[in-house]
């Protein structure tokens, strides 16, 4: 079991996949969700690249010291990680807080960001996504982990999904609770979201960048994709038709499709 003890005081679970000689492609996941979510584009992107993910601090088999945390020391996180592996830059993939992550990393180090996508994310924690982050907060307090799964799971995925595939999305519930992230971790990310705030140096981002974001997303709507998309330069957005916060796992094959023609595109030029 691959897990680096990073100088910032954890230990992080980590696996690699793909062509060994290919260029590094590392993805970053969000609140409560451990690296295997990254799955359903590993499984296309390996042919082509060299595949990090790994489980942030707080999540799955990564250690989860008590909180709070911040989107800054989850960056020096991933920071130290890269360089226990000895990478100097990547093609950086972050979805939602991940996201949240990956544009605070590629701000402070451009250095070590080829390319930059931001997946189901946003620039500032203010109206609606403070509402929302914060009752993610209630769920976990009042209601536990089981609770926080199950009620967040609606946010997720929209009705259509989870009733045309109501089997599969029982399935999915399940291996987040068997993935979970222990109490204390999942509420420090919590905490990390809630001071999540770049909006003044969305212009300071240097790497060609992909912003993505589904019709339907109930967690961070496309109002905050588009505040993302409409601040940081040379920056693309896509929005997905019926898409959720989570369209990587409801339509892998329509997601994996755009973002690895878009990141062969941005190679090209």
């Amino acid at each position: 079991m691959p897990v680096a003890e990073l100088n910032t005081g954890v230990a992080l679970y980590y696996e690699w996949h793909g062509t060994a000689d290919g260029p590094p492609v590392v993805f970053v996941r969000g609140t409560g969700a451990d690296g295997s979510r990254w799955l359903p584009q590993v499984e296309e992107y390996q042919h082509r690249y060299r595949c990090l993910i790994f489980d942030n601090r707080g999540s799955g088999r990564s250690s989860a010291p008590p909180g709070p945390y911040t989107v800054p020391m989850m960056v020096d996180d991933t920071i130290a990680l890269l360089d226990h592996l000895g990478i100097e830059s990547c093609h950086l993939s972050g979805m939602s807080l991940g996201g949240a992550i990956s544009l605070r990393l590629a701000i402070d180090f451009p250095e070590r960001v080829t390319t930059l996508q931001l997946h189901g994310a946003w620039a500032k924690t203010h109206g609606y996504a403070r509402m929302y982050l914060s009752l993610l907060g209630r769920f976990l307090e009042e209601g536990g982990l089981d609770f926080y799964y199950e009620a967040a799971l609606l946010y997720l995925f929209p009705p259509d999904f989870l009733t045309e595939n109501y089997d599969l999305a029982l399935e999915i519930l399940e291996r987040m609770k068997a993935n979970s992230s222990p109490i204390e971790g999942l509420a420090g990310q919590i905490e990390a979201n809630l001071t999540h705030d770049e909006a003044d140096r969305l212009a300071l981002v240097r790497a060609p960048t992909l912003v993505t974001v589904g019709e339907l997303d109930m967690c961070l709507p496309p109002y905050f994709s588009r505040e993302l998309a409409d601040g940081i330069p040379d920056s693309e957005l896509v929005v997905f038709p019926g898409g959720s916060h989570l369209f990587g796992m409801q339509d892998p094959e329509t997601f994996n499709r755009v973002t690895l023609d878009w990141l062969a595109r941005r190679r090209e030029n």
